[in-house]
């Protein structure tokens, strides 16, 4: 599966630098000069990296952070803000909301190139944790007195996907 990066920033100049360096960088960049196309677009689909403009008509990139940071599919995505605002207190706001990286305009597209570099290594440590591996075997499973006997489907470092005749009782009247 293609990866896949998100650009929401009101500057078509900078929406389209954003996407070429991450098409060369081997991802497939989905680009948004409205900010009001964004929600259905975060709610629709998994993205590897989200680039957001800090200052945007709303929902600007603070709402957008918020809203993936209480999505199903992008919780975990990382997410640039980006701004020509300097101050502290908007580099504050971002991170508390849920950002992961910052970048100042102007983008120098070397530090951006280097910052997708960084980031898809994030990713790729995200679809290794996830990543579920085909390993039958045979499991016995025991939970209080009672026993079950399976087998395997897949594993993820996050568990077992079991095949089993029965099931176990979890609570105890």
């Amino acid at each position: 599966m293609q990866r896949r990066g998100l650009v929401v920033d009101d500057e078509p100049l900078v929406s389209e630098m954003i996407g070429k360096v991450l098409n060369s960088a081997g991802m497939v960049a989905l680009i948004l000069t409205r900010s009001t196309e964004a929600p259905d677009i975060l709610d629709e689909g998994k993205f590897d990296v989200v680039f957001l403009d800090l200052h945007m008509p709303s929902p600007d990139g603070i709402e957008l952070a918020r809203q993936m940071r209480s999505s199903r599919f992008n919780r975990t995505t990382p997410i640039v803000l980006i701004s020509d605002d300097q101050r502290p207190s908007a580099l504050s706001v971002g991170f508390a909301t849920g950002a992961s990286f910052f970048l100042y305009k102007p983008i120098d597209k070397n530090r951006l190139l280097k910052l997708v570099r960084t980031i898809q290594g994030a990713m790729e440590h995200e679809r290794r944790r996830t990543r579920r591996v085909t390993i039958p075997s045979k499991v016995r499973l025991k939970f209080g007195n009672e026993e079950l006997e399976g087998e395997t489907i897949d594993v993820s470092m996050s568990g077992l996907l079991v095949r089993a005749p029965g099931s176990l009782r979890l609570a105890h009247p």
